[in-house]
C-alpha cells in the first residue's frame, strides 16, 4: 500500500504527539513508536478480545473496554 493512500507514517506519529499533548502527556526518551502496522486495521468494540500470536514469541490478548 502506498503512503499516498494511507498517509505518511510520520503523520501518525505527529497525530500521536498532538493527542498526548492535549492531555498533558507525551513520549519519553527511549520509548519506541511503531508508526506502521503488520496487519490491516480491524474494527473493535467494547467487550471484544483481540489475540495476537507471533511465531516463536508467543501470544498476547487485549480486552477492549
Amino acid at each position: 500500500m502506498s503512503t499516498s493512500r494511507v498517509g505518511h507514517p510520520a503523520a501518525a506519529v505527529a497525530w500521536l504527539v498532538r493527542r498526548l499533548s492535549a492531555t498533558d502527556e507525551g513520549l519519553t526518551a527511549g520509548q519506541v513508536v511503531l508508526s506502521g502496522g503488520l496487519t490491516a486495521a480491524v474494527p473493535v468494540a467494547p467487550g471484544d478480545v483481540v489475540t495476537a500470536t507471533i511465531d516463536r514469541l508467543g501470544s498476547i490478548e487485549l480486552g477492549c473496554r
